[in-house]
Formats: structure tokens, sequence, C-alpha cells
């Protein structure tokens, strides 16, 4: 089960880029009922690694600015740094319905975006 649950995790990370580290946290906490707080430490440790490839693929194949990826990569690991240091202080529960509401308005505004411009 975990071999096919860690392919999935690695499609979805090549094919949309995003998304994956979702999929990851789901799995650990419901399913292996795992302890929120180090599940999305350990997604937080493993998704970067695992998204190495997919960056390489679409930064040869793509012609990605690097000035605009390297700024992007610098406020990131900053802002990663202070979000990880607020989750720490959520509650566990609190911190899964934030993470499920961000996830359903993301979703909507997608599927919106898809059906308004079909």
């Amino acid at each position: 089960m975990n071999i096919l649950i860690f392919l999935v995790i690695g499609l979805v990370n090549g094919l949309f880029s995003s998304g994956a580290g979702q999929i990851l946290i789901f799995y650990l906490v419901y399913i292996l009922k795992k302890d929120t707080q180090k599940c999305r430490e350990f997604s937080l440790t493993v998704m970067p690694l695992i998204s190495i490839p997919t960056f390489i693929f679409y930064f040869i194949k793509s012609k990605i600015d690097l000035k605009i990826s390297i700024i992007f990569i610098i406020i990131s690991i900053v802002f990663g740094f202070l979000g990880n240091k607020t989750m720490k202080k959520i509650n566990p529960s609190i911190l899964n319905l934030i993470s499920g509401i961000f996830l359903v308005v993301i979703t909507s505004i997608s599927l919106w975006r898809i059906l308004w411009f079909i």
C-alpha cells in the first residue's frame, strides 16, 4: 500500500507540480493515524527533495526565468520557515481544518476558472 501511495504522490508531483504534499499528509494522518505535526514536518522535508527532478525538467524544457526563480525560492524559504514555526503553535485539529478549507477554496477557484473559460 505504501508503495502505491508513494507512486501516486510522485506522479501528482510530476504532473501538477503541487498537491502531492497534501496527499502525503492525508495518507499519513488519516490512513496511518500519525501525528499531524510530525506528518507536516515530514512533508516539508521530503517534498522539496522529490521536487528536484521536476524542477530540473521544467527548468530545462520551459526556459524558466532564473532571476525570478531565485527570488521566489528565497522568499519561499523565509516564509516557509515562519510558517513552520507558526504551525507548531496551532492545534492539529485546527491546522487540518485550515488545510481542508484552503484546498476546497483553491479547488473551487480552479474549477470555476476551467468552467468559465471553456
